[in-house]
């Protein structure tokens, strides 16, 4: 594996070269659930004949990022080598802060591509068409500097929305205040937030506005007892006019099994998460049970199945809740994600999620107006709830996609 770049820079000059010298080397880019920048690696990049068809490839590069500690992203570059090259793999890796600007994150994984790239060159013709330098590191050894945070991290936010037509409108604002500690055994997380809508229309000269609030926190401690096992806690706290929710709070203890070593979930991961705690509940109106307050003792199981290929990735969430008083109260729930590359220039794409709701306790014993319910302010009751998308895409032509050509384009 290569060493990180934040310790030594390797700086390969490859567009130096003059527009139209190729090192023959196919490269097909799998862009798996990250900001790529591809139209900026391959004009910096041209030495490389980059392909459409990853069966035409020599070099297959699958980048995958993940939200870090810190707001930002941790990227990975996966690296496997095909023809002449299959026995060749690698993997490099770098982070980002949340305050890195696109040109920040693109050098950085310009830096990185390059770097692992550089190994696939050794053994060709053309590998006297690449110059490399490294920077200068001092002779003497320095102390890492301390870190007055002690590694923790906060964020603060807000977001506002106003859209409309001359009888309709629809204004939004969120806020939200966010913080944390990671480090390799430990994780400690926070985040607080504030979310209000206000929906207004007017019909034969009489204006409806309906206007709802949410806000809450959500907290959580997990301490890793090695690569497979886990043992922390949630704390959450929440109120919700739309769910009839004056306030409800909750403690759970968990424990996390990783069927997998956790270093490798960004190829693939299997987790099952088990909590059991005591939820709180302040209703704003009387509910179709007669309550308007109520604590009860609740379990949670959760499985989470991943895979990210070079054939595309899979994921699939698979979560059971259920309240302890009466276990006939339960919401099971599924979602798949999946993106296939089915042959050549032919991709799949589905997304889906439903659930089997029968614990809306919450419900409010009237059911209010019907301008509350069709502008969004109530809840109503149901059994199920679902959501699907699908796609099918199919390229053909040249395979040979290294041109760049960004005139007129972002014009509608």
């Amino acid at each position: 594996m290569l060493q990180k770049i934040n310790k030594l820079i390797l700086l390969i000059i490859l567009p130096f070269l003059s527009y139209g010298q190729n090192s023959n080397l196919n490269v097909f880019f799998n862009c798996q659930k990250a900001k790529c920048y591809v139209d900026y690696l391959k004009t910096e990049l041209q030495m490389f004949n980059f392909v459409r068809d990853q069966a035409a490839a020599d070099v297959l590069v699958m980048i995958t990022a993940n939200s870090n500690a810190s707001g930002g992203a941790n990227y990975q570059i996966f690296f496997e080598g095909q023809n002449t090259f299959r026995t060749q793999i690698d993997t490099v890796r770098f982070a980002s802060r949340q305050d890195a600007t696109d040109d920040i994150i693109r050098k950085k994984l310009l830096n990185s591509v390059s770097l692992g790239l550089l190994g696939y060159l050794k053994n060709i013709e053309t590998a006297d068409m690449v110059k490399v330098s490294f920077n200068k590191t001092p002779g003497q050894k320095t102390e890492p500097k301390k870190d007055k945070w002690n590694n923790w991290i906060f964020g603060v936010g807000g977001n506002g929305r106003f859209s409309g037509e001359s009888n309709r409108s629809n204004v939004s604002f969120d806020g939200n205040f966010r913080g944390g500690r990671t480090t390799e055994k430990s994780k400690f997380s926070f985040n607080s937030y504030y979310n209000q809508r206000t929906n207004t229309v007017t019909v034969d000269s009489v204006t409806t506005s309906v206007k709802v609030n949410d806000y809450g926190f959500n907290s959580l401690f997990v301490a890793a007892f090695n690569n497979h096992w886990s043992l922390g806690g949630f704390v959450k706290g929440y109120h919700s006019v739309y769910q009839n929710i004056k306030f409800s709070k909750s403690v759970a203890p968990a424990l996390e099994y990783s069927v997998f070593p956790v270093q490798d979930f960004n190829r693939k991961q299997l987790r099952w998460i088990y909590q059991a705690g005591v939820r709180d509940f302040d209703y704003i109106e009387l509910t179709i049970f007669d309550k308007i307050a109520e604590t009860l003792p609740y379990q949670q199981l959760t499985g989470i199945l991943g895979f990210t290929e070079n054939w595309g990735n899979f994921s699939a969430e698979l979560s059971g809740y259920q309240y302890l008083n009466n276990l006939e109260r339960y919401r099971l729930s599924l979602e798949i994600d999946l993106s296939l590359r089915v042959a050549q220039g032919l991709s799949l794409r589905f997304y889906g999620n439903g659930s089997q709701i029968n614990n809306q306790i919450s419900l409010a014993k009237q059911s209010g107006d019907t301008a509350d319910v069709l502008l969004g302010g109530r809840q109503l009751a149901t059994t199920f709830s679902y959501l699907t998308s699908f796609g099918l895409n199919y390229t053909f032509g040249s395979v040979n996609n290294s041109i760049v050509n960004p005139r007129f384009s972002g014009v509608n």
